[in-house]
C-alpha cells in the first residue's frame, strides 16, 4: 500500500508538473479562436525553438538570441480584412524578457512618430503609427503587430490583457537599472543589454568587441539631456572583474581612431572627442565600467560621466 501511495503521489506530481509547464509555454498563452471577441485564428499557432528562430525572423534573430531566447509561439488572428499577429517569446528569465522588450522599444523609437507607454502589468510600448504593441511579463516578451490592415488600440489592448492574464508571475526588471541616474534622463529610453548583437545595436558598434559583450558582459543604458544635446550613458558589469581591461581596450580603440584626449580629474578614467563617438568619457571602478558616448563635446561627456559615478556612489 505504501509503495502504491508513493507511486500515485509521484505520478500526480509528474502530471501536475507537465500541466503547469504546458500552461506556461508560449503557445499556451496565445488566445483561443474567439477568445478576443470578433477575432478568429487564421491557422494553427506555430512554435519555433532554438535556431528555428531564423526561420521566423530571418536576419533579425540575433538580438533575441543575445538575451537567451528559448522559444517563440506565433498566432495569426483575423477579423474582416485585418490580420494581427501575436508573438510570445520565452526568454528564460524576467531579466532577459525585460531586456528584449527594452531593445525592441528603443529600436522602434521614432521622434517623429506617435508613441505611448500603456499601463499593463509593466509599462508597455505602443508604436501607434504602425499599430505595434510590445510588453513583457515574467519571462515572456510579447509583440502584437499587424500583418494586413491596422488593428485599433483597443484591439491591441484586449489581446495584451488576454495573454498577460495567463502569465501568473509578474517578474521584476534588472536590479542593475538602479545604477542609472534619474535626473535628465529621457523618458522610456532605459534598456538592459546583453550579447554582441545587442551591444552593437543599442550602445556602440564595435567590430573587435571592445566591451567584451561576447564574453558575458551586461549593461544598462539610457539617453540623457546634457549640455548641447542628447548623449548615451551606460554602465557595463564584468563579473570576472575585468572592467579595467575593458577601459584600456576602449582607450586603445579611441587612440586608433585619432581621438583627442582632454585633461580630466577622474580617477581611473579619461575624456576624449572622436569623429564617431563624439564627446566620450569612461571610468572603471570595481566590476563596473561607466561610459558616455555621443555628447556634444568633451566637457558635456565629462558631466555625463560624473553623473554616472555619482549615481554609483549613492
Amino acid at each position: 500500500m505504501r509503495l502504491l501511495l508513493v507511486w500515485a503521489c509521484t505520478l500526480g506530481g509528474l502530471l501536475f508538473g507537465g500541466y503547469a509547464a504546458a500552461q506556461s509555454s508560449p503557445a499556451a498563452l496565445l488566445p483561443a479562436s474567439g477568445e478576443v471577441k470578433g477575432w478568429t485564428l487564421a491557422a494553427p499557432p506555430k512554435l519555433f525553438s532554438g535556431n528555428q528562430l531564423f526561420d521566423y525572423m530571418d536576419g533579425a534573430g540575433e538580438i533575441p538570441r543575445s538575451y537567451g531566447f528559448r522559444q517563440v509561439a506565433s498566432g495569426r488572428y483575423r477579423q474582416g480584412g485585418t490580420t494581427l499577429e501575436a508573438a510570445v517569446f520565452d526568454m528564460g528569465s524576467a531579466q532577459d524578457a525585460y531586456g528584449y522588450y527594452s531593445a525592441r522599444s528603443f529600436l522602434e523609437h521614432n521622434p517623429g512618430a506617435k508613441e505611448r507607454i500603456l499601463p499593463l502589468d509593466h509599462p508597455a510600448h505602443l508604436y501607434a503609427a504602425a499599430a505595434v504593441l510590445t510588453f513583457w511579463k515574467d519571462r515572456f516578451t510579447v509583440i502584437l503587430q499587424p500583418e494586413t490592415g491596422k488593428p485599433t488600440e483597443e484591439t491591441l489592448l484586449r489581446f495584451a490583457r488576454a495573454i498577460s492574464g495567463k502569465i501568473k508571475a509578474k517578474g521584476s526588471p534588472p536590479e542593475m537599472l538602479r545604477r542609472l541616474p534619474a535626473a535628465h534622463r529621457e523618458p522610456n529610453s532605459e534598456r538592459y543589454v546583453k550579447g554582441k548583437a545587442a551591444f552593437d545595436s543599442l550602445l556602440v558598434f564595435s567590430p573587435r568587441d571592445t566591451f567584451g559583450a561576447a564574453n558575458g558582459a551586461e549593461a544598462v543604458a539610457a539617453e540623457y539631456s546634457l549640455p548641447g544635446g542628447l548623449a548615451t550613458l551606460f554602465v557595463v558589469r564584468y563579473r570576472n572583474g575585468r572592467a579595467g581591461d575593458a577601459l584600456a581596450a576602449y582607450r586603445a580603440q579611441l587612440v586608433s581612431r585619432k581621438a583627442a584626449f582632454s585633461p580630466a580629474r577622474i580617477a581611473n578614467g579619461f575624456v576624449a572627442t572622436a569623429v564617431k563617438e563624439k564627446g566620450t568619457a569612461a571610468a572603471a571602478s570595481g566590476e563596473f565600467l561607466s561610459v558616455v558616448v555621443g555628447a556634444r563635446d568633451a566637457r558635456a561627456a565629462e558631466i555625463g560621466l560624473k553623473m554616472l559615478l555619482d549615481a554609483e556612489r549613492r
